[in-house]
């Protein structure tokens, strides 16, 4: 009997003991930028999702370093999530980021209606939608860029070093964005000369750069002695054809002299990287005005020339530099007006 009796107390402590232990709350665990006892908070998650893919050394690479600038300065983390022009993946991939972040870069102007619908359905995820203009929806900011008016400095350079007095412009795809650059960059070749020649092409791809090539050799077999690119990797293909015909090039989005510093003159550099990493800053101090469009242009530094560094052969003299000047200093004051074509 005794026995029994202390066996039954045995279970009775047992059972006392877990029941005990379930009532606990358990410590939370330290992770990386989550530290409980310094009071410090969790790293901000950004998910970067692009149309096309990484390693275009051009659109996407510059949103790219604009969230590795944003984990270098402001302590996020980030995941990118490419698309590969995959229409099938757009929806998944934003959807799979929005999962995992508060904080959605989104390029390409493919995303136009996918991103609209996914915002109403993640409202406490904060979307920067580069390259388009959408208001109304309270946690969606997109960023607008006046390529146009980095184009017309690009195309008053063309015009100051052409020596046959006829250019060319191999656009990616035939959208108001390309037009837009192409609107600016034949008004700023023909500020320089009126009567100058400017001839594009369309490659209707930006993932190609054979058809770049193709479309830049067809250009250069007309005459034209400097071709701009603005086709993303498309343009790789315009950057070969200017050096086995002994032309020029014009890089776009990131200064791309580096790729080819014989045959690229200059690059026209619009700051996706920058803008990107800007908006990030202001969303994280609660300084984003909900559903509105940022724009960036000369005055906001969202656009300019690149010229590549010292230690490259330099085709731009500083007279060159120093009218460029001046005329970047016109669109702002607003004494040019550079047409717009979006």
């Amino acid at each position: 009997m005794k026995k029994r009796i202390a066996i039954l107390l045995i279970f009775t402590l047992i059972a006392s003991t877990i029941l005990s232990g379930c009532g606990k709350k358990a410590t939370p665990a330290k992770t990386e930028g989550n530290d409980v006892e310094n009071g410090t908070e969790e790293a901000v998650k950004v998910g970067l999702v692009v149309a096309g893919g990484l390693g275009d050394r051009s659109f996407y690479d510059s949103s790219h370093e604009g969230v590795e600038k944003a984990k270098e300065d402001l302590g996020i983390e980030y995941k990118v999530y490419e698309c590969r022009n995959d229409p099938s993946l757009y929806n998944d991939q934003l959807v799979q980021a929005s999962q995992y972040a508060s904080i959605v870069a989104v390029v390409g102007f493919e995303f136009y209606d996918v991103v609209q619908e996914i915002a109403k359905e993640f409202p406490d995820v904060h979307y920067i939608y580069v390259d388009n203009e959408i208001e109304g929806i309270d946690n969606l900011i997109t960023i607008s860029y006046a390529e146009n008016e980095g184009s017309f400095l690009a195309g008053a350079l063309a015009a100051m070093l052409t020596e046959s007095n006829i250019i060319g412009m191999v656009g990616g795809m035939d959208l108001p964005v390309i037009r837009n650059f192409q609107a600016g960059y034949e008004a700023g070749a023909k500020y320089i000369n009126p009567d100058i020649t400017v001839e594009t092409i369309f490659a209707e791809d930006f993932e190609d750069p054979a058809k770049g090539k193709e479309s830049a050799t067809a250009l250069y077999s007309r005459g034209a002695d400097i071709v701009f690119q603005v086709a993303g990797k498309t343009g790789e293909g315009v950057f070969e054809a200017a050096e086995e015909q002994g032309k020029y090039a014009i890089g776009v989005d990131t200064d791309q002299r580096h790729i080819n510093p014989d045959v690229i003159v200059a690059s026209m550099v619009k700051k996706v990287g920058f803008s990107i990493y800007e908006t990030i800053g202001k969303i994280q101090k609660g300084e984003i005005e909900p559903g509105k469009v940022i724009h960036y242009g000369l005055e906001q530094n969202g656009v300019e020339l690149g010229y590549g560094t010292e230690d490259m052969k330099q085709f731009v003299t500083d007279e060159m530099k120093a009218q460029l000047d001046e005329i970047k200093d016109k669109i702002i004051s607003g004494e040019i007006e550079v047409p717009e074509a979006k």
